[in-house]
């Protein structure tokens, strides 16, 4: 009896799978940092759906003054009752186990659906 495993196809599917996933949470956890993002005219929050790289997993707010915004001062909270100084940060921390179980029912689903 000759048993074969096609690792590279499984590797494969596996590797699309994490991808789509990484793009899929990257969406998930924008809406969840926007929700403590500082909010003065609306434009550094506004700038991370243009910015920001979902297939890389890469959040980005751009402003000039994005950094600074992120860093330094408290937040004020006339426009957003929720905003925080390090709003990704903040985010993460309150977001984290959701963001886990995300991933792995979405890897999950995604491995099941690239048989």
């Amino acid at each position: 009896m000759k048993l074969l495993c096609d690792t590279k196809t499984k590797f494969s599917r596996l590797s699309e799978a994490a991808a789509n996933t990484q793009e899929a949470l990257t969406k998930v956890a924008l809406d969840d940092c926007q929700r403590y993002c500082k909010v003065d005219s609306g434009k550094l929050r506004d700038s991370a759906k243009a910015y920001s790289n979902f297939d890389a997993g890469r959040l980005i707010w751009h402003a000039d003054y994005a950094r600074a915004a992120y860093y330094i001062g408290e937040a004020s909270r006339n426009k957003n009752p929720l905003a925080a100084k390090m709003w990704a940060h903040t985010a993460a921390g309150i977001h984290k186990k959701e963001w886990l179980g995300f991933t792995k029912t979405k890897l999950i689903a995604e491995n099941k659906s690239g048989k």
